[in-house]
């Protein structure tokens, strides 16, 4: 199975449709950029660094709490593995999402659930359930949010559709792995804390992305809620792109549409891109944090700080 994800991830027509898209979604951020490079160097010297700080700080946690879901997923499907072994395999695998191919990370931890001796069809399972639990979730906690932001008739109307889609999806991921689970009775409560815990990752993204745009615009008025919105659904729309590895490009175009600001198109798609830096630290962080954790593992216990 390992074999048959490095293959789809190097060979198939995907990642070579990933491969030409790359090229056009940076001339388009570099474009953007040239174009906003007047009024992003007035925004450079005001950036709040604390505030980056933070939001780097949000998403590496976001890292650490992600893992709750796989913990879930294991108990649903009766695997003996505990939290730290399944964030550790979480965490100490961020850097491969960054490899081209955009499935990395996947084929990494796959390829730790079978070293593990965990079925194919387990690990499978965790995989796919958590990416349509995660899509599900974003699309659903970003609509709700805007239909607590905005009074448009029209954006409502559009926000209450794509909240009922999510929920449908979110029932039937559910639905689907009651069948999978290896129980004789349903564990609705492990299928509970899978849901919460991927609702807290998605908070803690939101939140991330709040103190980016913050730290960036300052206190310039803009509804909060309608930002986090912004980001939870373009990363949806960047997420269900396929061709679009991380959402390279589609994300930020989505963003500049929706995210509510004064200034024009090209400074908020480039100042959205920016926003991948905090990942890269807060995902650096995460994986230091998890080889301290690691090594501390394998040595004394007196021997760990």
């Amino acid at each position: 199975m390992v074999a048959w994800l490095r293959k789809v991830a190097t060979s198939s027509w995907l990642p070579r449709l990933r491969h030409g898209f790359i090229p056009l979604a940076l001339v388009f951020l570099a474009y953007s950029a040239y174009r906003a490079k007047d009024s992003l160097l007035p925004l450079l010297t005001t950036v709040s660094l604390p505030l980056l700080l933070l939001a780097s700080l949000l998403w590496g946690l976001a890292q650490w709490i992600g893992p709750l879901a796989s913990l879930a997923m294991a108990r649903i499907l009766d695997l003996r593995l505990g939290y730290r072994e399944l964030a550790l395999i979480s965490v100490l695998r961020l850097p491969a999402k960054y490899l081209p191919g955009g499935i990395w990370q996947s084929v990494a931890r796959f390829a730790a659930y079978q070293r593990l001796a965990i079925k194919n069809s387990d690990s499978m399972t965790i995989l796919i359930v958590e990416h349509v639990f995660a899509l599900g979730t974003s699309i659903a906690l970003g609509a709700a949010v805007l239909l607590l932001a905005t009074h448009a008739v029209n954006t409502s109307r559009i926000a209450g559709g794509l909240l009922a889609l999510a929920i449908i999806g979110l029932l039937l991921a559910s639905t689907w792995l009651r069948y999978k689970q290896h129980h004789a009775r349903p564990d609705l409560a492990w299928i509970l804390k899978l849901s919460l815990s991927t609702c807290l990752f998605w908070m803690l993204a939101a939140a991330s992305f709040c103190m980016y745009w913050i730290a960036v615009f300052g206190n310039d008025g803009a509804d909060l809620r309608l930002v986090a919105s912004s980001y939870l659904l373009s990363w949806a729309a960047g997420f269900v792109v396929i061709f679009s590895p991380q959402g390279l490009g589609v994300f930020e175009w989505v963003a500049a549409h929706l995210v509510p600001s004064a200034h024009s198109m090209s400074v908020v798609v480039t100042a959205v891109a920016g926003f991948r830096m905090i990942t890269i630290i807060g995902d650096l962080s995460a994986w230091s944090l998890g080889l301290v954790v690691s090594r501390c593992r394998h040595r004394a216990p007196e021997s760990c700080p």
